[in-house]
């Protein structure tokens, strides 16, 4: 197991002698768009507890818990900017709900990454799209973690979630940092992807990927891992998402392909259209009970979620795009408060990819365009006919601008646009107490609202998403966009 880990390392590119220099940054003007606070770095030390202001709506009955969310916070030292927005140092955010009061709160994760850069007042680790210094010590890929993706809760304590190494433990009432999560011993330090997946029954699972080599967890609701597996899917695939049925693990590789090792690692990454879109289907009793379809090339980021219909055919759902966005210096402009609409190419439509028991697959595009796909947790992996994401654009700004349900039995889907002034982010669902299907749910999620400068909560009824929030709040101030995030019901 230790040359595993040693060889799931290497592809990674963990070694001390994957950095390059910097790119120079820039120096911030005061003339920045309302939107670009969402851009801009949060305060080192945080951000409440604050209450924040109910602006609309009631509070709705029976809601309570904590809706967490993950995302970059920090861009920016002197006139240096980050060579990528997926590489700013990850900041949990935390909104309590409870007794009709929402209460936010902020923190930076203290990794070994943000700590060393806070005290050097520079940026030094490689990432995503950062070369970093040259000098800056890599003995494990956790140097450089920015655990700055995802969050999930596992038996109570709240795990922040990047790609290419372990989680990062926090108090969930606190937020405080416990340090990197050592899943099993002989697992320290391996990749460990933001989007697990949980059966309704707790069951977790994940992949590790580095390479054409992929890891496979296998997780108890405690946390404890119950099995781990290898394989090799053939191709060094840029995975950030996968899927998973009751009875399959469906990984999905993309032929946006990493070709060398050299940093940063999207110049690794180079578009091979010609090979397709490959979906390994894996029984989860049996990983050596496999086998791959492929169709159209197409590049992605988010799944929904599958299912498994009466006939044995799997469907996926998933945001597709034609090609890759915010590859090679994506988002750098925008930390920058520049914004040029020729060169968003952010629409992604909703799609869902059908394979039949036996035959070719097929890929059948929605009228929904949009990203950041969820589903209601009761019933990942099982049949079920409901996806919501965001979606939209508006004229001179980044980001989305409204919300959506997906009804894939009928294929009504239903909207709530926010307008010009608000960039809505991945909106989730929340069953309501005695919920039996998906409808009985709400969906909750974060907006920046760039006319006044403060970050927003929004709750919606699922069954009824484009009469608009039930109740909206807003801090007093704006903190950055983000990622993923996870409820956690009280």
């Amino acid at each position: 197991m230790d040359m595993t880990r040693r060889s799931l390392l290497t592809a990674l590119g963990v070694s001390a002698g994957a950095a390059a220099v910097a790119a120079p940054g820039f120096a911030a003007g005061s003339d920045m768009p309302g939107w670009q606070v969402g851009y801009a770095n949060a305060p080192a030390a945080g951000f409440g507890p604050a209450e924040m202001d109910l602006i609309s709506g009631r509070f709705p009955s029976g809601f309570a818990g904590s809706f967490y969310r993950n995302g970059p916070g920090w861009f920016q030292y002197g006139d240096d900017v980050l060579g990528h927005w997926f590489d700013g140092d990850g900041m949990v955010q935390r909104i309590a709900f409870d007794g009709g009061k929402a209460i936010h709160a902020g923190a930076f994760v203290q990794t070994n990454k943000h700590r060393s850069e806070q005290a050097a007042g520079r940026f030094r680790a490689a990432g995503f799209g950062s070369a970093g210094d040259p000098t800056f010590p890599i003995m494990s890929s956790d140097d450089v973690n920015a655990a700055n993706t995802s969050v999930i809760m596992v038996n109570g304590e709240l795990l922040a979630l990047w790609e290419g190494g372990s989680p990062f433990a926090l108090d969930a009432a606190t937020l405080e940092t416990k340090g990197p999560k050592v899943l099993r011993d002989d697992l320290k330090g391996m990749p460990f992807l933001a989007h697990p997946k949980i059966e309704p029954n707790g069951t977790i699972w994940n992949l590790g990927v580095a390479g054409s080599r992929v890891g496979v967890y296998k997780m108890a609701a405690s946390g404890s891992v119950t099995d781990f597996q290898m394989i090799d899917i053939g191709k060094a695939s840029y995975i950030h998402d996968w899927a998973m049925t009751e009875r399959h693990l469906i990984i999905i590789a993309q032929p946006w392909i990493m070709t060398r090792n050299i940093p940063p690692f999207v110049n690794t990454l180079e578009w091979h259209p010609d090979e397709g879109l490959d979906l390994i289907i894996i029984e989860k009793d049996d990983f050596s009970n496999r086998r791959t379809v492929t169709v159209d090339a197409h590049a992605f980021y988010h799944t929904g979620a599958a299912w498994e219909d009466a006939s044995g055919a799997i469907h996926v759902d998933l945001a597709l795009y034609d090609q890759p966005f915010l590859g090679e210096g994506g988002a750098t402009n925008l930390m920058k408060g520049e914004f040029d609409a020729l060169e968003d190419q952010g629409l992604s439509r909703l799609s869902r990819v059908i394979i039949p028991a036996r035959g070719p697959a097929r890929i059948e595009k929605t009228h929904v365009d949009g990203e950041f796909p969820v589903v209601h947790p009761g019933f990942h992996g099982l049949e079920r006919r409901l996806t919501a994401l965001v979606g939209g654009s508006a004229p001179g700004r980044p980001g989305a601008r409204r919300v959506s349900t997906m009804d894939w039995k009928t294929g009504v889907s239903r909207h709530f646009d926010y307008g010009l002034d608000r960039i809505p982010e991945e909106h989730l669902f929340v069953a309501k107490p005695g919920g039996r299907v998906e409808a009985d749910a709400w969906l909750v999620g974060t907006v920046l609202n760039t006319r006044t400068q403060r970050s927003e909560v929004h709750i919606f009824d699922v069954a009824d998403v484009s009469a608009g929030p039930v109740a909206s709040f807003a801090a007093r101030y704006a903190w950055p966009l983000g990622f993923h995030g996870t409820f956690a019901p009280a």
